[in-house]
């Protein structure tokens, strides 16, 4: 690093805090000004006026599969997560240990 960087004292930190705020603001407001890129004329959109069909709610099976895999997935995700909290307590008791002489 360079000697200037590290001798920098609070007050000038301060003053090339507020150029850097005030050229920010600066950029802002002539993006501001600018044209947008998009034309102002209004874009046709097609609409289609056929029928949706109506909502059906899932049959048992279908609600008993679903509720098997949540299930299913949340143990395998929780097991998962367990590893990997012991394993890094496991790390962490070793470091600490190595640490303190043990």
């Amino acid at each position: 690093m360079s000697p200037t960087i590290l001798s920098l004292t609070a007050t000038g930190s301060a003053v090339r805090a507020l150029w850097v705020l005030a050229l920010a603001l600066l950029v802002l407001w002539m993006i501001d000004r600018m044209k947008p890129a998009a034309p102002r004329r209004p874009i046709p959109v097609r609409v289609d006026h056929t029928k949706a069909p109506l909502y059906q709610e899932p049959e048992r099976p279908q609600k008993l599969r679903a509720l098997a895999n949540l299930s299913g997935g949340s143990v395998v995700v929780a097991a998962l997560v367990a590893c990997v909290v012991g394993f890094i307590l496991a790390i962490a008791l070793e470091v600490v240990g190595g640490l303190l002489g043990n």
